[in-house]
């Protein structure tokens, strides 16, 4: 018995495939795409992509800058083993969490308190967003050298009104074990509290009137319609806002340098920070570039999560 099949018969071939049409597209179709993007590509393979893998090497071997014949001793996962198993990395760790959560909470909170309070377009609310934009302008470190002039002990401005309310300051907010994470903290969120200002501004710009606009008629208050209307339509805006920062405070250095140098003790040792020392103080590379691949790593999954999330919302 014949059978007929219906639909063109090139679909059922390999050249008719989805995929074969699109590479083939890609190279010969409207014009060699694959060609113009080589450029690209190669870039990005030189300057992301070989240094991972560099990295993954090193990470492999007892590799010390202080030896003087620069030996490579293949060890294998020793140095993962190591990072899990070492006291120090394990409460700078802590700190970094510690951090990235007290950053991150306080600047979507005063960020979306800024862009509701200066979200009308008057010439005023400009001025003052205007202004409010400058500490994001700031390099870290800079940020992190004024803000350790203005927490120091002897001639700080901090401590000075802090001892006129009658609190011993003792060495300063920078320099006691209970305060000095708080007091980095705080700077990080004077710095980054505008961009989050600005995601926020864009996201309540990008808003439909419409549901307000019936709420209004059913007598909702501005209470309720903040929160039944707007924070459900801010659920985007909150995961990028949420994605971005948490990346960001997971890789902070420059403000530790620049204030603490980890201390007092390791009250304010982050993970890149502690990388930063094992590195380039104690030159174990090896163990560098495996604490380095473990931060890349949580970055990594949380980054995932966060994008698996945002397309859950959108769906």
């Amino acid at each position: 018995m014949n059978h007929t099949l219906t639909g063109s018969p090139q679909s059922f071939t390999p050249q008719g495939n989805w995929f074969s049409r699109q590479f083939r597209r890609l190279l010969i179709g409207d014009g060699p795409y694959l060609v113009l993007l080589l450029p690209l590509l190669i870039f990005v393979a030189v300057i992301a992509i070989y240094p991972l893998f560099f990295s993954f090497r090193i990470s492999l071997f007892d590799y010390r800058l202080t030896d003087p014949n620069q030996t490579q001793t293949f060890v294998g996962l020793d140095n993962y083993i190591r990072a899990f198993t070492d006291p120090v990395v394990v409460s700078s760790f802590s700190n970094t969490l510690t951090y990235v959560a007290g950053t991150v909470v306080g600047e979507i909170l005063l960020g979306l308190g800024l862009a509701l309070l200066f979200s009308a377009e008057t010439k005023l609310a400009q001025i003052i967003r205007s202004f409010l934009l400058m500490p994001m302008a700031l390099p870290p470190l800079v940020v992190g050298l004024i803000w350790k002039s203005l927490y120091n002990a002897d001639f700080g401005v901090i401590p000075y009104y802090l001892k006129l309310l009658g609190m011993d300051v003792g060495h300063g907010p920078l320099g006691e074990i209970a305060t000095a994470m708080p007091a980095v903290i705080i700077i990080d969120i004077w710095e980054w509290t505008p961009l989050l200002m600005v995601i926020f501004l864009a996201g309540l710009k990008s808003l439909p009137n419409e549901p307000y606009e019936a709420a209004y008629v059913d007598g909702a208050s501005r209470w309720q319609s903040f929160t039944y209307i707007t924070l459900p339509l801010l659920k985007p805006t909150f995961l990028i806002a949420l994605l971005l920062r948490t990346m960001q405070a997971f890789k902070v250095f420059d403000t530790i340098y620049a204030t603490t140098a980890g201390g007092p003790g390791s009250a304010t040792t982050v993970l890149n920070y502690r990388i930063y020392t094992v590195g380039m103080t104690f030159f174990d590379m090896g163990y560098a570039a495996a604490l380095a691949n473990i931060l890349l790593v949580v970055i990594a999954i949380l980054s995932i999560l966060y994008v698996m999330v945002m397309e859950r919302q959108q769906a």
